[in-house]
């Protein structure tokens, strides 16, 4: 819901292009991290007691924005958002692998996502409404509002699944479980993966909120309804991949879906060239990179938390940790990139669309190396 009023944040503070979107991607910066803690401490406490606890700030986090009198206390707001919102991308991963297993897995999360991305697809056009009728602080007090709905959902629906949790004598080994999970080659190479499609995603997403205004002199409304071609194309990729299961293999998804990502730059480049004076030109080439996603990161992830199966919730954590740096750094890279053209974005996702591709064959290679 933030990328829609992010002009009108600037707007309302004065402040940069640069600083405006540093609240959006300091977010994920700050989430990439808190992944961590919620994967390790779910290893340890239990699955559920942990989501309470982020849940809970999350509702804290978005009033503090609703109220914010001033850039620094919705700085400070955004912060207690971004502690908290970690919890449920690594613990909805962490549960589904306790309660299916690891033969399951990749589709089960193909579903989760697909179910997942009903709130960022419905969120921009929602967004941009409310703070067009109502301004741009009744966007966090309806997230206050919708926030609070969750965690009394997730209170009353969702049990413990995690029954064997790790003794007290392994607490110190937090550094020694991630070097265990960086040593091996191919969860790294699987866990790269989408962090490079996401960056992609995020580069595409933030670059466009600006060009629709500056370029396009749309309304945060209308960039809304655009990005839900964005994520109804995820969506449907995901879908698929629920739906193919475990009849499609890990190495030919994750690949398929690097060359698809790929292949959509020129794509893009051919419809900007052809008809730039509409937002479709960058919006459908977009919606492949949400399909080229969707197929390759339920499997791509699947692959990496079953790659050390002591470690679950801390596999889980160091996955999504790694694509929401990729996330904040690529939205706060587009920023400093925007020039109010086309090129730096095509440039910069084809780039990181290359080595996704890159980090699939390695992941192949090394899959293949092991069964031999």
């Amino acid at each position: 819901m933030y990328l829609p009023i992010m002009p009108a944040i600037q707007r309302a503070f004065a402040v940069s292009t640069v600083l405006t979107t540093v609240t959006f991607s300091m977010v994920l910066f700050v989430m990439s991290f808190g992944t961590l803690v919620y994967g390790s401490a779910s290893d340890r406490f239990g699955r559920k007691p942990v989501l309470m606890a982020g849940l809970l700030l999350f509702v804290v986090g978005s009033a503090v924005c609703a109220a914010a009198w001033g850039f620094e206390a919705l700085v400070a707001g955004r912060l207690l958002q971004a502690m908290a919102a970690g919890c449920g991308v690594v613990l909805a991963r962490a549960i589904a692998r306790d309660i299916y297993g690891p033969d399951k897995l990749a589709q089960v999360i193909a579903y989760i996502t697909a179910a997942y991305v009903l709130g960022p697809t419905l969120a921009p056009p929602i967004g941009g409404a409310i703070s067009d009728a109502f301004g741009w602080q009744a966007v966090f007090l309806f997230a206050s509002a919708a926030s609070l709905c969750v965690f009394a959902l997730a209170v009353t629906v969702i049990r413990e699944t995690h029954r064997n949790r790790r003794p007290a004598q392994r607490r110190g080994r937090l550094v020694t479980d991630y070097a265990r999970l960086f040593r091996n080659r191919l969860f790294v190479s699987y866990a790269l993966n989408p962090a490079l499609t996401t960056g992609s995603f995020f580069i595409f997403a933030t670059y466009a909120s600006f060009l629709m205004g500056d370029y396009y002199k749309a309304t945060s409304a209308e960039y809304g309804l655009y990005f839900m071609l964005l994520t109804v194309g995820f969506m449907g990729g995901n879908f698929v991949s629920g739906r193919l299961g475990n009849r499609a293999r890990t190495e030919f998804m994750v690949t398929m879906g690097s060359i698809v990502g790929l292949l959509t730059v020129a794509l893009q480049w051919a419809a900007v060239t052809v008809y730039p004076a509409h937002p479709l030109s960058i919006f459908i080439p977009g919606a492949l990179i949400g399909i080229a996603q969707g197929f390759s990161m339920p499997y791509a992830q699947a692959a990496a938390i079953n790659a050390e199966p002591e470690l679950i919730g801390t596999a889980s954590g160091v996955v999504m940790s790694m694509s929401f740096l990729s996330a904040a750094t690529c939205s706060l890279f587009a920023s400093t990139l925007y020039d109010g053209t086309f090129l730096p974005m095509m440039a910069a996702i084809f780039v990181l669309a290359a080595l996704a591709l890159v980090t699939a064959l390695v992941a192949i290679r090394t899959s293949r190396a092991r069964k031999d």
